[in-house]
Protein backbone atom coordinates (compact mmCIF):
# COMPACT_ATOMS: atom_id res chain seq x y z
CA UNK A 1 0.00 0.00 0.00
CA UNK A 2 1.40 3.27 -1.02
CA UNK A 3 1.51 5.52 2.26
CA UNK A 4 3.01 8.78 0.14
CA UNK A 5 4.13 9.79 -3.44
CA UNK A 6 5.50 12.74 -5.41
CA UNK A 7 7.63 12.87 -7.85
CA UNK A 8 10.97 11.89 -6.29
CA UNK A 9 9.60 9.75 -4.26
CA UNK A 10 7.48 6.87 -2.98
CA UNK A 11 6.92 5.42 0.68
CA UNK A 12 4.98 2.14 0.62
CA UNK A 13 3.97 -0.57 2.99
CA UNK A 14 3.85 -4.06 2.64
CA UNK A 15 1.76 -5.23 4.62
CA UNK A 16 2.31 -9.17 4.18
CA UNK A 17 6.00 -8.72 4.99
CA UNK A 18 5.65 -5.82 7.35
CA UNK A 19 8.39 -3.51 5.83
CA UNK A 20 8.49 -0.30 4.74
CA UNK A 21 9.64 0.40 1.40
CA UNK A 22 10.88 3.77 0.02
CA UNK A 23 12.12 4.82 -3.37
CA UNK A 24 13.85 7.98 -4.36
CA UNK A 25 14.43 9.52 -7.62
CA UNK A 26 16.02 11.78 -8.47
CA UNK A 27 17.00 14.80 -5.56
CA UNK A 28 14.29 13.98 -3.33
CA UNK A 29 15.15 16.83 -0.80
CA UNK A 30 13.03 19.15 1.52
CA UNK A 31 9.64 18.09 2.15
CA UNK A 32 9.29 15.60 -0.41
CA UNK A 33 12.11 13.08 1.44
CA UNK A 34 10.86 14.50 5.42
CA UNK A 35 7.06 13.05 4.41
CA UNK A 36 8.47 10.09 2.71
CA UNK A 37 10.85 9.37 6.02
CA UNK A 38 8.11 10.36 7.81
CA UNK A 39 5.44 8.49 6.63
CA UNK A 40 7.18 5.34 6.70
CA UNK A 41 7.86 5.51 10.33
CA UNK A 42 4.62 5.95 11.33
CA UNK A 43 3.79 2.75 9.27
CA UNK A 44 6.57 1.24 11.64
CA UNK A 45 5.39 2.32 14.72
CA UNK A 46 1.66 1.94 14.00
CA UNK A 47 2.35 -1.85 12.95
CA UNK A 48 5.27 -2.54 15.19
CA UNK A 49 7.73 -3.10 12.37
CA UNK A 50 11.55 -2.89 11.90
CA UNK A 51 12.10 -3.32 8.50
CA UNK A 52 12.99 -0.74 5.82
CA UNK A 53 14.20 -0.38 2.64
CA UNK A 54 15.40 2.00 0.72
CA UNK A 55 15.75 1.48 -3.23
CA UNK A 56 17.63 4.42 -4.00
CA UNK A 57 19.37 3.13 -7.40
CA UNK A 58 18.08 6.56 -8.79
CA UNK A 59 18.90 8.61 -6.26
CA UNK A 60 20.63 12.06 -6.91
CA UNK A 61 23.00 13.49 -3.46
CA UNK A 62 21.14 15.18 -0.80
CA UNK A 63 21.17 18.70 0.60
CA UNK A 64 23.48 19.23 3.65
CA UNK A 65 19.99 19.92 5.52
CA UNK A 66 18.76 17.01 4.88
CA UNK A 67 21.05 14.79 6.43
CA UNK A 68 21.17 17.06 9.55
CA UNK A 69 17.52 16.29 9.54
CA UNK A 70 17.87 12.89 8.97
CA UNK A 71 20.63 12.05 11.66
CA UNK A 72 19.02 14.67 14.56
CA UNK A 73 15.61 14.48 13.87
CA UNK A 74 14.53 11.19 12.42
CA UNK A 75 17.12 9.28 13.14
CA UNK A 76 16.62 9.42 16.85
CA UNK A 77 12.64 8.78 16.63
CA UNK A 78 13.07 5.86 14.05
CA UNK A 79 15.25 4.16 16.75
CA UNK A 80 13.12 5.02 19.65
CA UNK A 81 10.45 2.98 17.11
CA UNK A 82 12.27 -0.06 16.93
CA UNK A 83 13.66 0.02 13.85
CA UNK A 84 16.72 -2.62 13.56
CA UNK A 85 16.98 -3.37 10.06
CA UNK A 86 17.88 -1.55 6.72
CA UNK A 87 18.22 -3.14 3.35
CA UNK A 88 19.59 -0.37 1.14
CA UNK A 89 19.77 -0.83 -2.57
CA UNK A 90 22.81 0.90 -3.80
CA UNK A 91 22.53 4.57 -6.23
CA UNK A 92 23.63 4.12 -9.64
CA UNK A 93 26.06 7.04 -9.63
CA UNK A 94 29.09 6.68 -7.62
CA UNK A 95 28.51 10.36 -6.29
CA UNK A 96 25.55 9.02 -4.86
CA UNK A 97 26.67 5.93 -3.42
CA UNK A 98 29.21 7.77 -1.68
CA UNK A 99 26.86 9.90 -0.22
CA UNK A 100 24.93 7.34 1.04
CA UNK A 101 27.80 5.93 2.89
CA UNK A 102 27.40 8.74 5.55
CA UNK A 103 24.11 7.70 6.45
CA UNK A 104 25.27 3.92 6.04
CA UNK A 105 28.06 4.68 8.51
CA UNK A 106 25.84 6.87 10.82
CA UNK A 107 23.05 4.22 11.01
CA UNK A 108 25.25 1.25 11.69
CA UNK A 109 26.60 3.16 15.18
CA UNK A 110 23.31 3.56 16.32
CA UNK A 111 22.31 -0.16 16.18
CA UNK A 112 20.63 -0.96 12.69
CA UNK A 113 21.58 -3.81 10.76
CA UNK A 114 22.33 -2.37 7.27
CA UNK A 115 22.99 -4.89 4.30
CA UNK A 116 23.68 -2.99 0.89
CA UNK A 117 22.23 -4.79 -2.22
CA UNK A 118 22.02 -3.87 -5.89
CA UNK A 119 18.66 -5.45 -6.73
CA UNK A 120 15.49 -5.08 -5.08
CA UNK A 121 14.85 -8.77 -4.80
CA UNK A 122 17.81 -9.32 -2.91
CA UNK A 123 17.19 -6.29 0.16
CA UNK A 124 13.36 -8.00 0.18
CA UNK A 125 14.45 -11.71 0.38
CA UNK A 126 17.41 -10.62 2.91
CA UNK A 127 14.49 -8.35 5.43
CA UNK A 128 12.59 -11.37 4.77
CA UNK A 129 14.72 -13.84 6.44
CA UNK A 130 15.58 -11.73 9.27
Amino acid sequence: MVVFESPTGKTEWIEDKKIVKMTQVGKNTGDSLKKCLDTGLDALIKNKAYKWMSDNREMSVHAQEDYDWINNDWTPRAIKSGWKKWALIQPKTALSAISEKKFVDFFASHGIEVKIFEAPEDGLTWLQNV
